[in-house]
């Protein structure tokens, strides 16, 4: 089990362990104790967090899943690639330099001028957001008051999570910015998918696993976790993203069947919206995240 907090920041990370970075927690079902749940780590930036999973992965022969915290789809209705594309997609657009210098706000304004092509056009966003001072074709500082009718605000599981806060997959810049997140996230995701030592295991969840039916007994598994719906009160870590991932990894290894239901089909769902969610929008493993016969 692998869970990652990521970080789309622009600047290498200092050297002592900070807040607002990517931070990874791992851990074993099998395993002596004193092995099985190590502290979760600290990377100053996405490509020695990228490249510490990768090892974790290609070392365990076992099963495994690994969960990131940021959103592996956009709304239908935006008409953008969905599933293991739409991670190659933006490997293609992004860079990502080793000092953390990246291109998202760019790419954000191109994917807003071909979404509102697509659409129709005669609308601001969907993606907005980005620093004061700085200026990006097609794409806004501030959120499209009203939003957009063509483009959801959301997708169907941000709607069914709403009290709990999950934030809006086109928001990229101030707190709690998602959007930034994906943009930089899933050129790591296409990375695993396509490792030559993890390709032939490495399964997009649910896109290519059907929920649950289809998921091999070798298979690594990666799909969205968001940790802050687990409880990280308990844990002792003295910085928040260090103890929700440890929360995460820990609420997935004590609670298996709890897991299992929340990775299994969506409770509530009409067939067309389950196809929706498993085809192009994606969901969300975790709990409080309803799913059948629970």
């Amino acid at each position: 089990m692998i869970v990652a907090d990521w970080s789309a920041a622009s600047t290498r990370g200092p050297a002592r362990p900070t807040r607002d970075r990517c931070w990874v927690a791992w851990g074993y079902s099998r395993r002596s104790p004193a092995d099985r749940r190590p502290p979760p780590r600290y990377f100053r930036t996405r490509g020695e967090a990228g490249g510490f999973i990768r090892d974790l992965l290609a070392a365990e022969p076992a099963a495994a899943l690994v969960g990131f915290d940021f959103v592996f789809g956009y709304p239908a209705d935006a008409r953008l690639p969905a599933g293991r594309a739409l991670c190659a997609r933006l490997a293609a657009l992004i860079t990502d330099g080793p000092d953390g210098a990246n291109n998202r706000f760019a790419v954000a304004g191109a994917l807003n001028r071909e979404i509102q092509v697509a659409c129709g056009g005669g609308f601001r966003g969907p993606f907005w957001g980005h620093p004061p001072g700085r200026r990006f074709a097609h794409l806004h500082p501030t959120r499209p008051r009203p939003f957009p009718a063509a483009v959801s605000d959301g997708r169907l599981v941000e709607r069914r999570l709403a009290s709990r806060r999950i934030q809006s997959p086109w928001k990229l810049f101030t707190r709690a910015s998602v959007g930034s997140q994906s943009l930089m996230g899933l050129p790591a995701v296409h990375r695993l998918l396509t490792d030559p030592a993890l390709a032939s295991r490495a399964r997009l969840w649910p896109f290519e696993t059907r929920w649950t039916d289809a998921i091999e007994r070798d298979a690594i598994v990666i799909a969205e976790l968001w940790p802050s719906l687990v409880d990280c009160r308990d844990q002792p870590y003295p910085i928040k993203d260090a103890c929700q991932v440890a929360a995460a990894r820990d609420w997935a290894l004590d609670r298996p069947r709890a897991l299992a239901r929340s990775m299994a089909r969506p409770a509530g769902l009409s067939d067309e919206e389950e196809q929706r969610c498993r085809e192009v929008e994606g969901w969300i493993v975790g709990p409080g995240v309803p799913a059948e016969n629970v």
